[in-house]
Order: structure tokens, then sequence, then C-alpha cells
């Protein structure tokens, strides 16, 4: 495998109207990435005691935080159940593989060319004990490869194994990468092979790519192991929820509760919809393979559980065989007392299906002890506190500037006067471990349309969330005031670039600004463009409201770039500034990595004469602000 051209494919970048390879001459926007053990035989240590029965189904529906069932898969292979990473999958939530954990981390964070077995999903125990092969038992499942991730290269694959009564994992099906496929493929197999059929067999899916980040990923949905069945029961009476509830906000997924209740009228969803599939495809002259559905729709309180509004929709409607429907209702604003500080907002649709009866004459199977009415219901949360946002808390991919002192910024509009107390970021590990480097966060106000002036900013060391999707708090020093439409951002130093989440489900790009010089340019580019559509959605950078705000005259004043003076550039070892203000400065190199600390500064100079020359990134700073200047070092 050429290990340099695995990584010079994955690492695009786009620039306004194109697509180019990174190179040194490449003048790019974001770069972006698709946005994850101990893989021995040895039993796992939640490995069960007594074997599962048939049938064995999962369709991952039940599955809550990203997290398997324990009763049914063996924990810690690194899958990641979600219900945002694909595109046309059969019900909603799916079992995701890539080369990162069940944590969001890279296997390998060293090598970023590292390959080998990344996502394992292994069934807990099946007693098969006196079945043979004449008993027609299958395993059958749903697979995607990509979806809304990375396309795995031709050498990539994904794997299926059983596992023979003298515990030998047999490989009995793989999939190549490398052409690109966004259906959900069916796979059918008979367990054909008496070593199969003991009191402990299992079978696993295991995939094999990239291992330094959320690359080559694959999707797995709908397992169904069984005995007695025909190649007919491939079309089960099934009607499932799919696509994730949208927001009940017309602008955003959350935002300020104070900020909502200014307008609610306006802020306020025209309509939340979701949508459902037949996965029956049995046609029949005489109607066989419709389903009839009606739904319910209800608003409620998740933190007292109490309704808020309930819409019927009474009627039955049918749905034709493998076939979708947008079910869809309007909300009504929220009427909430002023002394509300934050509320939990529950959306959730069931529908009311005929899945468990099977009429006369009909074609298609039920799952004898599975109840298909499992995926009937559906739900999504909308956040009314201190924050706003576009995403919905999930990056399928993730983004850098690749380019030093290069600036990307999100718009934000306010309904009342307010002030930025923190930024919230995605920071995904991908590549190379960037812990304890620095990346700084800024506001900025608004003018035509673009951002304009520095309000604030903070930097900061980067640190790792916990888990996957979640977010790290950038607190500022001083809460910023703002009014009408602000900007959150992050300013890029150096090479060393930090990738940031972006939510491909929602299409907010035009929210996003990015400067690489001295001007804003919207990232609009990308919205008409199919060769930059990965690079389509919402940057998952949320700023909070609220807390103690400084005099608006002079937050914004000492918060000014200009005001610090460095000379002379180019270089020949002295740099001086005209200001007191500067109490420690940073000297970095061009690639990014710090080469020398100057703390609690008493002069107004330092001197460069003993590092070599090149272009350098000087950082000075005080308790409020910071500047960063490119400085040519020529002796």
């Amino acid at each position: 495998m050429n290990s340099t051209k695995r990584k010079t494919k994955r690492l695009v970048s786009s620039w306004w109207w194109s697509l180019v390879l990174i190179s040194q001459l490449a003048q790019a926007q974001f770069v972006g990435f698709p946005v994850g053990p101990d893989f021995s035989d040895a039993p796992q240590k939640n490995a069960r005691t007594a074997a599962v029965s048939l049938p064995f189904f999962d369709d991952f529906s039940l599955s809550s935080n990203g997290r398997l069932d324990p009763a049914l898969w063996q924990l810690g292979g690194g899958t990641y159940v979600n219900n945002t990473l694909t595109v046309n999958h059969p019900t909603l939530n799916i079992a995701t593989f890539d080369g990162t954990d069940a944590a969001g981390k890279p296997y390998n964070f060293t090598s970023q060319s590292a390959y080998g077995a990344t996502d394992t999903l292994t069934s807990q125990p099946i007693d098969l004990r006196g079945l043979v092969p004449a008993d027609s038992v299958f395993l059958s499942f749903y697979w995607q490869m990509r979806g809304l991730g990375e396309l795995p290269d031709a050498e990539d694959s994904l794997q299926l194994q059983f596992r023979t009564a003298q515990g030998v994992w047999q490989t009995i099906w793989k999939q190549a990468g490398g052409i690109p496929n966004l259906n959900f493929n069916y796979v059918y197999l008979a367990l054909s092979n008496s070593t199969y059929f003991h009191d402990a067999f299992q079978f696993r899916f295991r995939a094999f790519g990239r291992q330094a980040g959320r690359f080559d990923t694959w999707h797995i949905d709908y397992v169904y192991l069984n005995k007695k069945r025909t190649t007919a029961d491939r079309f089960v009476r099934d009607v499932a929820c799919r696509l994730p509830v949208s927001s009940f906000l017309k602008r955003y997924s959350a935002m300020p509760l104070k900020q909502y209740l200014a307008q609610p009228a306006a802020e306020t969803a025209d309509s939340v919809y979701t949508d459902i599939t037949n996965l029956n495809g049995n046609f029949r002259n005489d109607g066989g393979g419709f389903n009839n559905i009606s739904f319910t729709y209800t608003l409620a309180n998740a933190q007292t559980g109490g309704t808020i509004q309930t819409i019927n929709n009474g009627t039955a409607v049918l749905i034709p065989p493998l076939s979708s429907q947008i079910k869809s209702v309007k909300p009504q604003p929220l009427l909430l007392p002023d002394t509300t500080r934050r509320v939990l907002l529950t959306s959730k649709f069931s529908m009311l299906t005929t899945d468990n009866d099977i009429p006369r004459n009909e074609t298609s199977t039920s799952i004898a002890g599975i109840d298909l009415r499992r995926n009937d219901t559906i739900s999504g949360v909308t956040v009314l506190d201190n924050y706003y946002a576009y995403d919905d808390g999930s990056s399928e991919y993730a983004v850098y500037l690749n380019r030093p002192l290069g600036r990307a910024a999100v718009r934000y509009v306010l309904n009342r006067p307010d002030s930025v107390s923190a930024i919230r970021i995605n920071l995904v590990p991908i590549l190379k471990d960037l812990t304890d480097q620095f990346i700084t966060v800024q506001v900025w106000s608004n003018k035509n349309g673009r951002p304009n002036a520095l309000l604030g900013q903070k930097s900061a060391r980067v640190q790792y969330a916990a888990n996957r999707n979640d977010f790290v708090e950038f607190p500022l020093d001083f809460g910023v005031a703002v009014s009408d439409t602000f900007y959150v951002g992050w300013l890029q130093i150096g090479q060393e670039s930090v990738a940031v989440g972006l939510d491909r489900n929602n299409r907010r790009e035009e929210q996003i600004y990015v400067n690489l010089g001295q001007d804003w340019q919207p990232y609009t580019n990308s919205r008409n463009d199919p060769t930059l559509a990965f690079f389509n959605g919402s940057l998952l950078v949320r700023p909070v409201l609220g807390g103690k705000r400084t005099p608006p005259v002079t937050s914004v004043a000492t918060q000014e770039m200009p005001d610090w003076r460095v000379y002379p550039n180019p270089t020949s070892g002295l740099v001086r500034w005209d200001t007191d203000d500067i109490k420690q400065v940073e000297l970095w190199s061009s690639g990014g990595a710090l080469v020398r600390q100057w703390g609690q500064i008493s002069e107004k100079q330092i001197n460069l004469a003993d590092f070599p020359n090149g272009l350098y990134l000087l950082r000075l700073s005080n308790e409020k602000k910071s500047l960063v200047k490119k400085i040519l070092l020529q002796k």
C-alpha cells in the first residue's frame, strides 16, 4: 500500500471555486476530514454467562447515547450507534465503523498513515445446539460505505466472520471500498457448515482501514439471524421512522431562552418533520405491501415531563412498498413566564402502524418474538438555554484552516443586546495529537454583513473532550457586549491546525466566513459545487451568552488589534514595541511549533539573533488580549 498516496488523498482542501490537493501552492480555506481496544479473540470482560436464543435481531432503534444493546453485543469494539452519519438508511439508528474508538479517539495517534483493524462489532454467544444446515439458518443485514463520512479506499474492507465450535474465526463475507455507493445493500448468508452449530456461536463485523481518525466509514443496519428462513423473508412487514426530527426553531437548533422569548413567533419553525419508510417490498395487484399509517405529534418539557402541545393525524395514510414519506406538523410558539431560565423541548412522532398484523395471503413476514413497532417512534430535542447553535450536536466531518493566521467565523443574530461569555467548539482528534497547543477564540462585530472589529478574544491550550461530539468550552475573561449581528470563531496559529467538527445534516454554510489575509469572505462557494459537497454544513462552534459585561466602550477599544506596533520587520535580531501593555511573548515557528516563551517582560524588546533565519510567528499578550504577527528574521 502506498502510504503517501493514502495520506495525500485524504488531505483535501477547498479554495473559492475549486478543489485542490494540499501542496505548497494550495491556497485553501478549509481542509476537510470525515468525522472514532483490544481486538484479540479473548472473551471481553462484559461477556454474557448465558447464550442468546434465536431469533437474533437488532435494527439499533432501541440503542441510546451511541451505545449498543449489551444483551446482544459485546461492548468495547469501538462502533458508534447514531442516526446522522448515513443517507437512505432502513430504520432510525445504524452502527458506524471508522478509525476511532467509541469515544471518537484515533486508534493510532502517532502515525498518520497507520493501517490495520479498526472497529469491530461482535455478537454475544448464540445457542445453536441441535441445529443442522437443513434447518435453513440465515444471517441477513444491510450495509453502506461512506454515507456522510469518508469513502473507504479499494484496499480497505468490511468483513464478516463466524466463530466455529473450535473457536476459530472464519471470514465468510468481505466488501472492499473504492467504489462510491450511497445505497444500503442487502446481504443474505446461510450457515451451511455444521461447525457453526454449537452452544456459543458468534459472528462479528470487522473494519480494516486507516487508524488515524474518522476515515474509511462503513455502516450496518437491520441484523437478523434465525432458523427456517427463506429468500422471501427479505421483505419484513415493517414501517420504520428514520430521518432525525427537525428543530422546533426556525433558524437554529438551540438558542438562549431569553432571545427566543423576545420574538417567539418569528423564532418558531414553520414545521417540524421526520420521515418514515416502508421496508415491505412485496408488490401485489390487490394492494399487498402497502401499510396504513397515522401518527401523533407531542411537544413536551423534557425536564418536567409535561406535555406542551399535541397534534393528532388520525387519518390513516397508505405508504407504498419500498418508499418513504415525510411527516410534518406546524408547531405553536411557546408561552412561558419570564422567570423561566431553561427549557428542553422533546418533539416526538409516534406512528400507528400494522407492523405486527399479517393480513391473509400476505407474503411479507413478521419476526416471531420481535415487536416490529419498536422503531415506530422517534424523538428530537431542542434546547432553549444560554447558547446558540446551528448544528445538531453531531459532527460527520471535520475541517481546519491550513494557513497560519487564518480565521474562521460563524454569524449569529440577536433579538436583543446581550454579552458573549464563552465559546464552545467541537475539537476533533484526527491525524495528530495537538493537546496543549494553542487555539485563540475570537468575537467580532458586524459591518455590511461581514465580520468587522475584534471585540474580544482568548488564547487557550487545546484539550480534547472525553466523548465523541462533546464540546470544549473556552471562557472569555470578560463578557463581550454584542448587539444585533455578531460572529464567533477562531484564529489559526501555525501549520499544526486544529480540526473543528462539521455537521453535514444542517446546511448553514452561508453563516460561515473565512479570512486568510486582510479580507473576510463568505464560505458559500461550496453550496452549488458538487465537488465540494462534503464541505457543506454547520460548524460546531457555539457562543454562550450571559454573564458579566465589561463597559461597552472600553470593551471594544481595548480589544482592537492594531494598537500595538511591532518593528522592525524584517529584523536582523531585535524586535521592539512602544507599549507597556505586553506581559508575555511567545515565538512560534511557521510550522506551528512553540520555539520560546518570555514571561514577565520588563523591556520593550526581545532579541532573536540566536535563532536561524526564517519566518516566525510572534504572539504578544497580556491578561486581556493577544496579538500575533509574522516576523521575518534576516541576519
